[in-house]
């Protein structure tokens, strides 16, 4: 199973901070730390409470973009970097039964994408609802992976013995065994079971469940770790820890959602009806065309949002939308189904099967749970859509574009709504509020909607509904007066607040005096005064109005092929990791002791004395294993994966580094004790080899320029729709020029801000600039001897040339890798013949920019 990048990403990002935990044991130190290096700020670390020490933390990641197969990947990295064992017990908890149901589905279907992925990572995998869990072996759980998946209602009860999983259980007692303690026992429940175990938690859609109770009923399981998904992060209450973020523009460039989502509005009901049913015949051509040019079987369909019966008034209730659509439009009765709370025609369908044929489902508030079509196109909403929340519930049935494939017909890669609503300034603020619930950026749900010239009217733009802005300070949420909560917005990992709605003095001042600096107090200020001033209609971008950017990259000689230069022509060569030392100084005895103390009763009180270095080492030879040397070389080039190595000469390396250990003192008995901690110890002495060969080979090639050269024949091509960010800038200082309606990755202050306003503002002959965002698909990027450089602008100048600016203070403009930088930099330049300029100019030196244009003016 190939995931997607940002699916990859969010996994290494939970793995760097497993590993921090399992090796500090303090989660806040190694959160702070990891989200440092991610988004350049130590957030602060909220742990659960009864659970100060247990890894708690949540990926955010929108609609769409497959939490479910993030969370099931999720498994394998905590028993590789945490638990350091082969099988663990993960306790899956999701909001409601019809997602338990499908959830199951698709850990157990031999079919199901996800249940491929994860057998593939952990091998054996046993899957139990909680019925099954509840008749569960020690067999079972001692000889696979085990995953239960259950809703949080099974366990979520104030007085616990009602429910079945609190209750004693003959079936449970063999996992007590030789267990004595009463208080390590319980009374012999699934619940102390799973205690036993320290099961890893997982929180689907959490925001669905964070409530005082949820979080105490987390704590009785005494987990080893717990790990939120869900689109839209707690920011009050129980605030998330947040430890990486995907946006929409990533899911949008990995074609994971359609997008963007088209505003029509129709003041008749059967006017809009009409317009819709038209942009789903089209939709409907262009995927026959597709499929007659060999591509996979597509069959858009419509949604219906019908009004609800009231006995006072006539509505559009589903039977009246039915009828429409049978006498007035001729629609066949067989492509028509309703889907409400009391009626559910789609129950038990496969809407996506061929011989399926729905285009029509009809509802009123919300689809079933867990109900998911990609073949979703058009929302056709009858009824006024003033309730964000009802906007959320139908507008994410149409944001996942089938297969997760671009289609080749444009209209294919994108979302239609057609509305009714009598107020459609109110309407459209609804719908991006519904686009915020299922997890996207406010300022992204602002540029994916796309309102066509002839719906434009000037109360779309007459008020500011929200703002957004870069704040100097972030204060805490439970600092925030409570009649101000719902009106403010904080999200901690990119440093932007959203103000909504309208605020009176005395909240302004009220707000003002949550902040403890000056600045922060300025920026409130300042961010009230453009809320309340009329809306700009932006002028469109060079991306809006159709222009490509296209940046050649550099291109190595393979033979008589050119090739984009990449990492491969790295690896390629005599280099032998056999070439490479072998010993291990940084395994240690000490790092192979459990951590870990005796408590005992002194005078009626308890106390707790940590195990001294050589008490606790006879616990080591309590462990036997029974293998021999080939046994344990075995075990770790299976367990290391490296698909650029050959597999002899990795065995032949991991034999001599066995060998090497052995020497210096370490029995094999104590090295298949520690086979997990050994495993990282190893991968990382791979690594380091790898990256040593890596960076000879590059100074290598570079000392032949005639073997590269820059042109046209492969480019990174920059367009509407396809550029990844991870935030959006939102500062109040105007960057004019950007090739693309948002800036992506950029904060409202600071040096590469400053180096931003220069190109945007300052720099003659710029036609358009990019913000070039770090390792994105979609972003420029040369290989250096070890990774990807990703220069910080790109410039489109008026003379055709293309000028990349990488911004360098002058304490890390010397160091060995910024030379290297600079070094690709000018290599990439000089092969262009005059088409691309290089600059990295040192601290502020705008006038090196200058120059650099200037000088090399053809």
């Amino acid at each position: 199973m190939i995931l997607k990048s940002y699916q990859f990403d969010a996994l290494d990002w939970f793995e760097k901070f497993l590993n921090r935990c399992q090796e500090s044991g303090v989660p806040r130190e190694s959160y702070a730390t990891t989200t440092q290096e991610w988004c350049n700020t130590a957030l602060f670390y909220r742990p659960l409470r009864n659970l100060e020490m247990t890894p708690y933390v949540c990926l955010r990641i929108p609609t769409g973009g497959g939490k479910t197969m993030v969370a099931g990947m999720a498994i394998e990295r905590v028993n590789r970097s945490l638990l350091h064992v082969p099988f663990s017990l993960t306790l899956w908890l999701v909001p409601s039964e019809p997602i338990r149901e499908q959830t199951l589905k698709a850990l157990r279907a031999p079919q199901s994408i996800l249940f491929q992925a994860v057998s593939s990572k952990l091998g054996e995998v046993t899957v139990l609802d909680i019925e099954e869990a509840l008749r569960v072996t020690p067999h079972v759980l001692n000889g696979s992976n085990v995953i239960i998946v259950a809703t949080m209602q099974a366990f979520k009860q104030e007085e616990t013995g009602r429910l079945s999983v609190y209750k004693q259980n003959g079936s449970l007692m063999e996992h007590f065994e030789g267990i004595t303690d009463p208080a390590v026992r319980g009374n012999g429940s699934l619940v102390d079971v799973l205690r036993l175990r320290k099961p890893f938690v997982v929180v689907d859609e959490a925001h669905n469940q964070g409530t005082p109770l949820a979080f105490d009923t987390l704590s009785r399981f005494e987990p080893c770790a717990i790990l939120e998904l869900t689109a839209t992060p707690d920011r009050t209450w129980q605030p998330s820890n947040v430890l990486y973020s995907v946006s929409a523009s990533v899911l949008h460039t990995e074609f994971m959602i359609k997008m963007p989502l088209t505003l029509v509005q129709r003041p008749n009901w059967l006017d809009a009806l009409r317009d819709a049913i038209a942009c789903l015949g089209r939709l409907q051509q262009a995927a026959e065309a597709e499929r007659a040019a060999g591509k996979r079987y597509l069959r858009p369909i419509m949604l219906i949002q019908a009004e609800r019966k009231d006995a006072d008034h006539e509505t559009l209730i589903p039977e009246k939308v039915r009828q429409a659509l049978l006498d007035d439009f001729g629609i066949p009765v067989d492509e028509i189904a309703i889907a409400t709370g009391t009626v559910d025609e789609i129950a038990g369908k496969d809407i996506l099967a061929e011989d399926c044929r729905f285009r029509y489902i009809i509802t009123v508030d919300k689809l079933r749970e867990g109900w998911d079509c990609p073949f979703a196109y058009v929302l056709c909403s009858l009824r006024n859509t003033s309730s964000a929340t009802a906007a959320e519930q139908v507008l994410g049935r149409v944001l996942r574009l089938p297969y997760a494939e671009k289609k080749d017909h444009p209209e294919l890669n994108m979302a239609y709504a057609y509305l009714t609503s009598s107020n459609f300034a109110a309407t459209v603020e609804s719908l991006k509020d519904g686009l915020v619930r299922n997890g996207f950026e406010r300022q992204e749900a602002r540029e994916l909607i796309n309102i066509p010239d002839d719906q434009q009217t000037e109360d779309l733009f007459t008020h500011q509904h929200s703002l957004t802005y870069s704040t100097p300070e972030l204060p805490e949420p439970e600092a925030i007066p409570e009649n101000l909560a719902k009106k403010i917005e904080i999200t901690p990992e990119n440093g932007s607040i959203t103000l909504k709605g309208t605020f009176t003095e005395t909240q302004v001042k009220a707000l003002q005096d949550v902040f403890q600096t000056p600045a922060g107090k300025e920026a409130v200020r300042e961010a009230i005064v453009r809320l309340r001033s009329p809306r700009k209609v932006p002028p469109k971008s060079p991306a809006e109005q159709g222009e490509r950017f296209k940046v050649p990259q550099l291109q190595y000689r393979q033979g008589d092929l050119w090739e984009p230069f990449e990492a491969t022509h790295l690896l390629q060569g005599d280099w032998s990791l056999l070439d490479y030392p072998c010993d291990l100084t940084t395994f240690s005895k000490a790092s192979m002791q459990p951590q870990g103390g005796t408590m005992y009763l002194d005078k009626e009180k308890v106390k707790f004395t940590p195990f001294q270095p050589g008490v606790a080492e006879p616990l080591l030879f309590e462990y036997h294993s029974g293998w021999d040397q080939v046994h344990l070389v075995s075990w770790l080039e299976r367990n290391i994966y490296d698909e650029t190595l050959l597999p002899d000469e990795k065995a032949a390396f991991l034999n001599k580094a066995v060998d090497w250990l052995r020497t210096n003192g370490f029995t094999l008995e104590e090295l298949a004790y520690a086979k997990f901690r050994l495993r990282n110890t190893l991968e990382t002495k791979i690594g380091e080899a790898r990256k040593q060969a890596m960076q000879k080979v590059h100074q290598t090639l570079l000392l032949a320029p005639e073997d590269f050269t820059v042109n046209d024949r492969s480019q990174v091509v920059f367009e509407q729709g396809r550029y990844a960010h991870d935030s959006i800038y939102c500062g109040f200082t105007d960057l004019p020029k950007h090739f693309f309606p948002q800036i992506g990755n950029l904060k409202g202050n600071g040096d590469e801000f400053e180096c931003a306003l220069f190109l945007a503002t300052q720099l003659e002959g710029v036609k358009f600039w990019v913000r070039n965002v770090e390792c994105k698909r979609t972003s420029f990027s040369l290989q250096t001897g070890s990774d990807r450089f990703y220069p910080d602008f790109l410039c489109q100048l008026e003379d055709g040339r293309i000028l990349a600016v990488e911004y360098k203070n002058s304490r890390d403009w010397v160091l060995p890798e910024n030379v290297e930088k600079r070094q690709l930099g000018k290599l990439w330049e000089k092969r262009s013949n005059g088409k691309c300029l290089f600059i990295m100019p040192k601290d502020k030196d705008w006038e090196a920019i200058r120059a650099t244009v200037r000088g090399r003016n053809s």
